[in-house]
């Protein structure tokens, strides 16, 4: 198929890239400031990243719903209707600041988490407006869109938290900009007619495979636990950054490393899918894997300001080739009948272990220390270097056999 083949191919994946820059700088926004001002009307120190975990949880619980939404009424209007919660956690957040109610603040982060949920089919959408062969870097570079938020995120967390009292009530009441310019942007982006699936016999409704029978094909397990680790993993360690940073008397630093860290979760989606074309799914997971290990040894080490820029430079760009591999290998396990229960599972799972970790990363930090969060790291990334080691076994057996 040539890059022509699909109308608007390149002018859509441009668009997407736009609309994932605005969507990752509200989740830019909340996770460098959520733990901060929670701290400004909790007692419980403790329960400072407890904000940050609802938002995963409203992620999770709102992952499939958002599937099926955009399986029914196509993928702009399932991202408007996201938008519409983006601008109602810039209300609640704001509300909660202003009357020092931590759990108004809860619903405003949770609304984040739906809107969240929304946007993290800006990938699927990519890889269903390009063809074969440009399809990994289609997924690579709307998720490498993210970069805007890099800086227009980490700016907007810098410089806006005492432009009002309370602090960081105008960093939500700017950040409703980026959900409205979603909302307007989405509508520009023409997205293929979905392929109508064969017909089916009056006596079985054609709706694709089980779920479980898909879930247990090799590429959808190791393609959910890359998913998983890749968000659960940089979840736990950047919940808790802004916290340590802070006991270590570097919270006026924490939008540095945060701007940085998110640069380095979307600069590597720029030739990510080259990887994966040249090497596979597999050894872009396994890349992911490296940098990880790489962030953990640098946390370990120390908790100087360099230490946490490695660390979360190190670890994003994990994120980002973890992610990239596991999605464009999410995409062969189904068909496009079958999208919306398949992705929706992927990403059910992803960010239910997504808030888990949040969860947990402000007791690790507060109760144990930085070190602790590091090490609850280690176990999960190496279930993905298990995962991976057996579907290379699995595929081998399967050559063999034939």
């Amino acid at each position: 198929m040539s890059a022509t083949a699909i109308p608007y191919m390149k002018r859509n994946v441009t668009l997407l890239a736009l609309c994932q820059g605005y969507a990752q700088t509200s989740v830019t926004v909340v996770i460098s400031v959520s733990a901060l001002a929670s701290l400004l009307i909790l007692e419980d120190k403790a329960l400072a990243t407890l904000p940050h975990a609802f938002m995963w949880v409203a992620t999770a619980i709102a992952a499939t719903p958002a599937s099926l939404l955009m399986k029914k009424y196509g993928r702009r209007g399932g991202f408007a209707i996201g938008s519409f919660f983006g601008l109602a956690g810039c209300g609640f957040c704001t509300l909660g600041l202003y009357v020092g109610d931590f759990w108004i603040f809860i619903a405003g982060t949770s609304s984040f988490g739906a809107f969240n949920a929304f946007n993290q089919y800006l990938r699927f959408a990519a890889a269903e407006t390009a063809n074969d062969e440009y399809r990994p870097k289609a997924i690579s570079w709307v998720i490498g869109g993210g970069i805007i938020a890099a800086f227009v995120g980490g700016t907007l967390a810098g410089n806006t938290a005492n432009l009002m009292v309370p602090q960081f009530v105008a960093t939500y009441i700017i950040l409703a900009v980026t959900p409205i310019l979603m909302a307007i942007t989405i509508q520009f982006v023409r997205m293929p007619e979905p392929e109508k699936p064969a017909a089916a016999s009056p006596e079985k409704k054609s709706s694709g495979r089980p779920l479980t029978q898909i879930m247990k094909q090799p590429a959808f397990i190791v393609a959910a636990i890359g998913t998983s680790v890749s968000w659960a993993g940089m979840i736990l360690m950047m919940a808790a950054t802004p916290l340590s940073m802070k006991l270590c008397g570097l919270e006026t630093d924490v939008p540095f490393v945060i701007q940085w860290h998110m640069f380095a979760m979307f600069a590597p989606s720029f030739f990510a899918g080259h990887l994966v074309n040249r090497f596979g799914h597999l050894k872009v997971i396994m890349m992911g894997f490296g940098l990880f290990a790489l962030g953990i040894v640098s946390g370990l080490t120390g908790v100087t300001l360099a230490n946490f820029f490695i660390t979360n430079m190190a670890i994003g760009a994990g994120w980002n080739l973890m992610l990239i591999g596991s999605t464009t290998l999410l995409v062969t396990c189904h068909t496009e009948e079958e999208k919306g229960k398949v992705q929706g599972a992927n990403d059910t799972i992803a960010y239910i272990l997504a808030a888990v970790s949040s969860f947990f990363a402000g007791y690790l930090q507060i109760e144990i220390g930085w070190n602790a969060v590091m090490i609850a790291i280690v176990p999960q990334v190496l279930i993905v270097v298990a995962a991976v080691w057996w579907m290379r076994s699995v595929s081998a057996r399967t050559v063999a056999a034939e």
